[in-house]
């Protein structure tokens, strides 16, 4: 809390707004790759988020130049508009008069589309609003915030996804109209495009200057293996627990004097509570963690929390009872807890000021480079199944520390580095 009070108003803001953001969407956003399979089968599911991740990959590019040329805030204005648009279009296809599968597909893609605008000036907009000695602080409040959110947002898509889609995605809508509302009202611009260093330049000759960053563009390409990871409660572990979970009965359960009966844990319920395990770890825990590895070096924090992570997955996709996921889940909250905020401090101090919107956009289009390869995962898991996908996690969390780590080398002793 004393962390909270010592932030500037805009940075507090913008952490209420994470947390209204990020509550909405996970009543709804992991839930919804089991709704596109139910209605449009694995193979077009995993196709389909092909799509809109390539869409999000020229989204990130591009805002992030624009967020350089005009500000953050126009950029944040925008975007939230269209997330209101693609919110209220998912919201009519499922009401109770119109119902179309591939209508709320396309209502996601547009919101998909906004937040790829919004995350990447929102993302700069932190980098600006803070330093080297205070940003690995405000980025594990900010972690922190948004697991609360989504510990919450989770909780509800388990009891009321199926039965009440209609009110939690106009749920979403109202809060991305809030949102924009916001930001036109009481957020301010936190940089000066006169300050900008690509003022002048085009698209193509900004992205070209920093992609001669070597020590970022190695982080950028390990950071696309470490977003597979953690992308994988969207992508696989939905359709496995879907495919595989064996459904589990709990009877004569009884709370706070009231017997609640037979409690049946199904897939998708069993993903509900893998989030919740998550976010209810974080939120109590986090701040342990953070003490604990206080001192880590940032080569220790990435690839100990990246190994943890993975085998956390790995594991889950093996499993298929009750006891086996809920120990995947909290294997994998733990490497979640360690490597957050060292790779998020990692990503900002690797930005060159001038250009952290360029830098921005680069680093955007991780993950939806990743998210095209956990759908093409989706997809192929039809041929190779459980075993594979785990046999597959394992060679992700390789490509994400490895490269990881010559990166945190190059820019912590970048003169014995030779090009």
């Amino acid at each position: 809390m004393k962390d909270f009070k010592n932030l500037n108003s805009t940075l507090k803001i913008r952490i209420f707004m994470g947390f209204l953001g990020a509550m909405c969407f996970s009543t709804v956003g992991s839930s919804m790759t089991i709704y596109y399979n139910q209605y449009l089968g694995a193979g077009i599911t995993g196709i389909l988020l092909i799509v809109s991740s390539i869409m999000v990959f020229i989204v990130g590019l591009w805002s992030g130049h624009l967020a350089d040329k005009l500000g953050r805030r126009p950029i944040m204005l925008i975007s939230t508009l269209i997330t209101t648009l693609g919110g209220a279009v998912a919201t009519f296809s499922n009401s109770p008069l119109f119902f179309d599968p591939w209508l709320t597909y396309i209502g996601f893609l547009i919101l998909n589309f906004g937040y790829g605008f919004f995350n990447t000036a929102s993302s700069a907009m932190i980098v600006d609003l803070t330093d080297s000695d205070n940003r690995r602080v405000v980025y594990s409040l900010q972690y922190w915030v948004i697991n609360v959110a989504v510990l919450i947002g989770s909780a509800l898509s388990g009891w009321f996804f199926h039965d009440y889609l209609f009110e939690l995605l106009l749920a979403v809508t109202l809060e991305e109209l809030l949102s924009f509302i916001l930001v036109l009202t009481v957020i301010p611009e936190s940089f000066n495009p006169a300050n900008s260093l690509i003022k002048q330049e085009s698209i193509f000759k900004a992205y070209h200057t920093v992609s001669k960053d070597h020590a970022f563009m190695i982080y950028c390409f390990a950071s696309i293996f470490i977003a597979m990871i953690f992308s994988q409660v969207d992508f696989y572990l939905p359709v496995h627990l879907s495919d595989s979970f064996q459904i589990t009965n709990f009877s004569g359960l009884d709370f706070l004097g009231w017997h609640l009966g037979t409690f049946t844990i199904y897939g998708q319920r069993m993903l509900s509570i893998m989030l919740i395990i998550n976010t209810a770890i974080i939120v109590l825990g986090m701040g342990f963690v953070n003490k604990l590895t206080k001192n880590w070096k940032r080569s220790t924090g990435v690839s100990l929390g990246v190994s943890i992570q993975g085998l956390g997955f790995i594991l889950a996709f093996l499993g298929t009872s009750f006891q086996w996921e809920f120990v995947a889940a909290v294997i994998f909250t733990l490497g979640e807890m360690i490597n957050v905020p060292f790779s998020q401090a990692l990503r900002a101090d690797l930005m060159e000021s001038g250009r952290i919107g360029t830098y921005s956009g680069v680093f955007s289009v991780t993950q939806p480079i990743a998210s095209i390869l956990c759908g093409l995962m989706v997809s192929g898991s039809a041929l190779y199944g459980n075993l594979g996908s785990a046999i597959l996690m394992v060679f992700v969390v390789i490509l994400g520390v490895g490269p990881t780590l010559l990166a945190i080398r190059m820019h912590e002793r970048p003169q014995s580095i030779q090009y």
